[in-house]
Order: C-alpha cells, then structure tokens, then sequence
C-alpha cells in the first residue's frame, strides 16, 4: 500500500462534473479539498485479494448479528425507539430488500479492522463508483499508469444487477427517490434512480420535505398524494423517528430503501454486538455498550452519529457535532496508517461497497486529522502488479 502523487488531469473538473460530481473544490467553511487529483492509493492484487476476503467476512458477521439482535430483542440497547421495534422486527421477517452499505476499515497494507458500519444512507457513492475509475482510464490513456494498471471497482455494475434482481425477483416496479435539498445528496439519489431505471423500474422524485402522510392513507405520499409503495430516501431513520409524524414508520406499508431493519445494521451499538459474539475476531475491534468496560484507550461515539461528529479519540477532546445528548459506545482505538504530504499527515480509510450482500469495491477518504470527517479528501485507488 502505497501514496502516489500525479500532476492534475488537464481539465478535470469538467471530467467530475461531466458525470454529476459538483462538491469537489474547497468552500469557505472547508478550505481542504473534497477530490484528491493529486494523489491515489496503489495496492498489490495480493493486498486486495486480502482486503476483500476480510470485508466480505465482516459483511456476514454484520447481517447476521443484526439478525440475532432483532431475533432476541436487543433492540433498546442499541438505541432503536421502542414504537419502531415490531415494525423493525416485520421489515427483517418479510426480508425487504436492501440496494447497499459500506463498511469502513482500516488497513496498514496487513491487518484489516472494522472501524464503522454505513448501513443506511451511504455517500461518497459517485466518487467511488465513477469518478475514480474515470480517473484510472484517464491517467492510463496519458501513459502516467500502464495498460495493466487496475481498480477494485465493479460497484457500478454490482449496483445495476442488485436493482435487476429487486425488480425481477423482489417485486420491486416503481421507485419512489427522495433526498434533502443538498447537491452531493441529490446526486447520489439520481445516480442510483438512473441505475434502477436502466435495469427496468419506473420512478419518481420529490425531496424529503415534500413527502406527506395523511390519516386516511396507508402509505406515505408523494406531491400529488399518489401512494408510495417502495421509498429509497437518503434521509436518516433516526431523523425520522425525531419528527413530530414519526408514527408514520411504524405503521406505513410503503416499504423503505434501504429497509427499515436497517436501523439495527446503522446503529454503532451493532459494533458491541459483534465483538460481544465473536471476541478476539481478528476483523473486529472490541467494542462495548457498558461506557468503562474496555478500560483506557478507546474511543467513544454515540449509537447514531455521522461525518465523525461527537466523536473521542484517547486522550483527545470530542468533536463537535449534533449528537452529544445520545447515548455512546466504547470501541478500542486503533491506529491508521500515516503517510506523508507536503502540508502534514494524512490517514486514510478504505470504504468498502456492498451490493446486496457481496463486496463489490472501495473508495478512500483520507483525513487530515485521526476522525474521518464529511470534508476528509476523497482520494482515487489503482492496483499495480507487483513490482510496478
């Protein structure tokens, strides 16, 4: 595992803009750039072949505890509201299906650690999905990498035949998408709209703001109070189950993409779980519900919690963040990798992709600073045969 630096791609922001990647460059609140054109990542095929046995491993170990939580009412513990819990419990029973996840790791070029599951509403989609392998074509067509040069990214086409199997398969016909009124968050929705269409479905979109319930109605609805049967909505369930409707989750028949049981797999309290049932895993980190348990050097997050906020890293003050009055889960720390740019350190971690229940690609965010946060660089990857 290797850091590579690399002359900018004449032109490339209109190459990212060119496939719906518009949040790349600095702003004023982030001065730190969103994509890394300056640099990627090089793996051996040896070091892969490592890195996605030991994701597809983990992704196991995640469904099924998850399904041993549901099945034996752990529920509470991992913050999950108790009016949502037979709803929960429904959703995993009736098998609803699920497009993706991602799971972030930490890799120092040997040992594989299972740091966070993004089980719900995962980004950084599109930069791992199609820009970065734009990028790869790119730098091969310049002569800046050989012919030979190669990505571990079949996220695009592994996305097409989850949607193909939900269509032909899960009973899946029109999709409702939604998402909040953010650009990175409208454009993941309309790729992935564009994926489920390409493979058969009809669809339809209106922002988070404008779905609407009613009392006489079953379903939630759309801006023309038509029925929507299948939802994916880039919008947290933990938001949700917070709004002044939030019964609406309990007892709606539309049926969520990403599904309802999704809360169990989105919740850090998952991570507890899975070193409560596989202690000394070489993939897991030991994790605990119980604040103190672990002792000394760990790092405190709360159950739900997103772009590395309210998070405590040893010996270090908390970030800010939303989540401070929740609960939190004790996980021992763990060291990233550390290599060197001209402006300071960076720590990368990988992002594996999941379509369905098979791995099937990464992305990098490499961070500034130990917490991986939503401004952290999105940096390309390319497998080199050895040697190269």
């Amino acid at each position: 595992m290797r850091r590579l630096t690399f002359a900018p791609r004449p032109g490339w922001e209109e190459r990212l803009r060119a496939v719906g990647f518009t949040w790349y460059a600095p702003t004023p609140e982030h001065p730190v750039p969103y994509w890394g054109e300056d640099a990627a990542y090089a793996f051996t095929p040896a070091e892969i072949e490592n890195v996605a046995a030991a994701s597809q491993g983990l992704t196991r170990l995640v469904l099924d505890t998850t399904g041993h939580a549901i099945e034996t009412g752990r529920l509470a513990e991992l913050g999950i509201p108790a009016f949502l819990h037979a709803a929960v419990r429904a959703s995993w029973e009736r098998d609803d299906p699920t497009v993706y996840m991602r799971l972030d790791v930490a890799y120092d070029g040997q040992d594989v650690k299972l740091l966070e599951v993004n089980a719900q509403t995962p980004t950084s989609l599109i930069e791992a999905a199609v820009a970065q392998w734009q990028w790869l074509e790119d730098r091969r067509a310049a002569g800046e990498l050989p012919g030979t040069a190669d990505q571990w990214n079949s996220v695009h086409e592994a996305l097409g035949a989850q949607w193909a199997h939900l269509i032909r398969a899960r009973g899946v016909g029109h999709v409702h998408f939604s998402a909040a009124d953010v650009d990175e968050d409208i454009a993941t929705v309309t790729y992935l709209r564009d994926l489920a269409e390409q493979a058969g479905a009809s669809s339809s979109y209106s922002s988070v703001a404008q779905l609407g319930t009613s009392s006489g109605a079953d379903t939630l609805l759309d801006t023309l109070t038509l029925p929507i049967r299948h939802l994916l909505w880039l919008w947290p369930f933990e938001f949700a189950w917070e709004s002044p409707d939030a019964a609406f989750l309990a007892t709606t028949h539309t049926r969520f993409i990403e599904p309802l049981w999704k809360t169990v797999t989105g919740s850090k309290g998952l991570l507890a779980l899975l070193h409560e049932h596989h202690p000394g895993h070489p993939h897991l980190l030991p994790a605990t519900l119980t604040p103190g348990a672990l002792g000394p050097g760990v790092v405190r997050k709360p159950t739900y919690s997103r772009e590395g906020q309210n998070v405590q890293l040893p010996g270090e003050p908390t970030t800010g963040g939303d989540y401070a009055d929740l609960p939190v889960i004790e996980q021992a720390y763990t060291e990233l990798p550390t290599f060197h740019a001209p402006d300071g350190p960076r720590y990368p971690v990988l992002g594996i992709w999941i379509a369905g229940d098979e791995v099937c690609g990464m992305g990098i965010r490499e961070g500034r600073g130990r917490v991986t946060d939503n401004r952290a660089t999105f940096v390309p990857h390319v497998i080199l045969p050895d040697g190269v």
